[in-house]
């Protein structure tokens, strides 16, 4: 699919890449994020292409550090969220890597990355395409989840592409489960790149 990346500047738009104030310990700078911004009828529109989530390894909460081959079986969940006052909006990821064959090593825990902000405008909606803003009711598209049982030491990739309509919010998921050595709380976990986001405010 061919993706655009030309980027049009708007005086009361201002990528989050930095930070506004938030806990650093929940916060991920996103790269790589080109702006394709429009307006109509007073409503700004801006594109966000291929936001990447990086590598996120969720901390060990029960056993020790090693799943020893038994798995691990994966869950993840990829969600939008606004925050202050609807400005802000935010993807978080959450991953669910828990031992199987009766093994109790499990790593489990969220990743909150900030991808956008306005200067101040609430955000109307976040949706998949400009069409289904004009469809959609709910203010922001629905989650991603996945889940899969890791069966070696490799990288396990994942596509997703769009359907029509469109309803996937993850395009490519990348992750590692089990290693030769410790990983639980280290090296078990999952990036991802979203699809193209479609941000609506006044």
């Amino acid at each position: 699919m061919f993706r655009k990346l030309i980027s049009f500047a708007l005086p009361t738009v201002a990528l989050g890449l930095a930070g506004c104030g938030v806990d650093a310990m929940e916060q991920e700078p996103v790269q790589g994020t080109e702006q394709l911004a429009t307006t109509e009828q007073g409503l700004y529109s801006v594109v966000l292409n291929d936001t990447n989530l990086n590598f996120f390894p969720p901390p060990k909460v029960a056993g020790d550090t090693e799943f020893g081959g038994n798995g691990p079986e994966m869950d993840i969940n990829v969600q939008l969220e606004l925050r202050n006052g609807d400005t802000e909006l935010w993807v978080g990821m959450y991953i669910r890597a828990q031992e199987t064959d009766g093994g109790d090593t499990r790593a489990e825990g969220w990743k909150w990355y900030h991808i956008f902000s306005t200067t101040g405008s609430a955000i109307e909606k976040v949706c998949l395409t400009a069409a289904d803003c004009d469809a959609q009711t709910a203010r922001l598209t629905q989650p991603f989840s996945f889940g899969f049982t890791d069966t070696g030491h490799g990288i396990n990739g994942y596509g997703f592409p769009q359907l029509i309509p469109a309803t996937r919010l993850v395009w490519m998921l990348s992750c590692v489960g089990d290693t030769d050595g410790k990983e639980a709380g280290s090296k078990t976990g999952c990036s991802a790149i979203l699809h193209d986001l479609t941000v609506r405010y006044y």
